[in-house]
C-alpha cells in the first residue's frame, strides 16, 4: 500500500477529530475508522500490488518457528481485531465476551496465563505489563512493595523492643 495514501487518509481522519479530547475511547474510535476508511478506500483505488509471494514465505517461515503456544497465544491475541471486522460491535462498542465464551480457549491454555498473584488471567496482557513468568507486573511492584513496608516495620519494632528492652534493664 502506498505510504502517501495512508498518511492521507489519517491524516484526514484525524483532522475530523481534531477538536476532540483524545482519551482511550477516543483512540479506539480512531483506530477502527482509520481501518475501515482504509479497507473500504483500497475496493476502489489502484492500489500497489504487493509480492504475495514473498509474503507468504516470509509468514510461513515465522509460523513454522513458533511454538504451538505461541501459535495459540498469537491466534487468540489477534482475534477481534480492526483487521478482521472493522464495524464489529466489539471494535465500537468495546464488548468483548470473556476467554470462556470465546472458542478455540483450551482450559489448559488459560491455566497457564493466570497470574499466581491475584488469579487473573493475563492472555490479552501485552508483554510490557507482564512481570515474572505469567504474572501481572502490577501484581509483581505490588507485593515488592509489601515486602519493603515490611521489612521497614519489622526494623523499627526491633528498634523499639530495643530501646525499651535497655529502659527496663537500666531502672
Amino acid at each position: 500500500m502506498d505510504e502517501h495514501f495512508v498518511q492521507g487518509v489519517v491524516g484526514g481522519v484525524l483532522n475530523r477529530h481534531k477538536d476532540r479530547t483524545l482519551d482511550k475511547d477516543r483512540i479506539q474510535t480512531l483506530m477502527v475508522e482509520i481501518a475501515a476508511v482504509l479497507d473500504r478506500a483500497t475496493q476502489f483505488t489502484n492500489v500497489k500490488e504487493v509480492n504475495i509471494e514473498d509474503q507468504n514465505r516470509n509468514y510461513n517461515f515465522i509460523m513454522s518457528e513458533m511454538s504451538e503456544g505461541e501459535k495459540e497465544h498469537l491466534r487468540n491475541w489477534t482475534r477481534g481485531k480492526a483487521i478482521d471486522n472493522p464495524l464489529s460491535i466489539e471494535m465500537w462498542k468495546g464488548w468483548k465476551p470473556t476467554p470462556v465464551e470465546e472458542e478455540g480457549l483450551s482450559q489448559e491454555y488459560l491455566d497457564y496465563w493466570t497470574c499466581d498473584l491475584c488469579g487473573k488471567n493475563t492472555h490479552e496482557v501485552d508483554y510490557d505489563y507482564l512481570g515474572n513468568g505469567t504474572n501481572h507486573l502490577k501484581c509483581e511492584l505490588e507485593k515488592e512493595l509489601k515486602e519493603k513496608k515490611k521489612e521497614v516495620k519489622d526494623v523499627i519494632s526491633k528498634k523499639w523492643l530495643w530501646k525499651l528492652s535497655i529502659s527496663i534493664t537500666t531502672h
